[in-house]
């Protein structure tokens, strides 16, 4: 039997709640299942789901730490560290234990989505490893000193604060979506191609889109993270 996102989702999403996790329906990255929450120091920390395209009933997933919500987002200066499998984060015991194999290079593991006590053990490994990418005071420093990373923040901060005013400018837009995408107000992908084209940012679809949703993101999980609600 074939694992579908919606199949991956309804078992992993309420155990990923209790360590913070907010689920989002975000179809922009590739990922089959994307998650992401705030951290003290001010961070994002994102989990994006993959389902194997080999073996029906396998996923992984990998870790996305920075200053947004962009899994997998690593170019220009951005550290390559911060978009990582938890495999990678593991001890060669630890991977003996859970992977339950003598080959000490493996960190590429896969887990089967049918398998209760194979979701139970990558939750578990999910929440013995994440504290290590935000624990990391070298990889935190180099992607504070990203310019790469900061204009990213900025576009988004400039659209979270822009957001309530939108509708009040007379701008004419090019690159909205022609339908909605994962329940993301017109307004995001409006104030995110204003913000693009004031800062001379590359405009197009797809970097309108990306952007919507990163602060889209963000501005949700911000605004839980202030009320106290998880």
């Amino acid at each position: 039997m074939k694992l579908t996102k919606a199949k991956l989702v309804a078992k992993v999403k309420a155990p990923l709640a209790t360590s913070g996790y907010l689920y989002f329906k975000n179809s922009i990255p590739s990922a089959q299942g994307f998650f992401s929450k705030k951290l003290e120091n001010g961070f994002y920390l994102s989990l994006g789901l993959t389902i194997s395209r080999y073996m029906e009933s396998e996923f992984t997933g990998s870790f996305y730490y920075s200053k947004t919500a962009r899994w997998a987002s690593v170019w220009g200066d951005i550290p390559t560290e911060s978009y990582v499998r938890p495999g990678s984060l593991m001890s060669a015991e630890e991977r003996r234990v859970y992977f339950d194999t003598e080959n000490e290079q493996l960190r590429d593991y896969w887990w089967d989505g049918f398998d209760d006590s194979s979701i139970a053990s990558f939750i578990e490994v999910i929440k013995l490893t994440e504290s290590r990418l935000y624990e990391d005071r070298l990889l935190t420093k180099r992607i504070e000193d990203s310019l790469s990373v900061s204009q990213l923040k900025n576009y988004a901060d400039e659209v979270k604060k822009l957001i309530s005013d939108i509708e009040k400018l007379n701008f004419t837009y090019f690159y909205l979506p022609e339908k909605e995408i994962d329940g993301i107000p017109p307004q995001w992908f409006k104030a995110s191609e204003y913000v693009l084209k004031k800062q001379n940012g590359i405009l197009n679809k797809n970097t309108v889109k990306n952007l919507a949703s990163d602060a889209f993101i963000q501005s949700t999980i911000d605004n839980l993270s202030a009320t106290g609600i998880r």
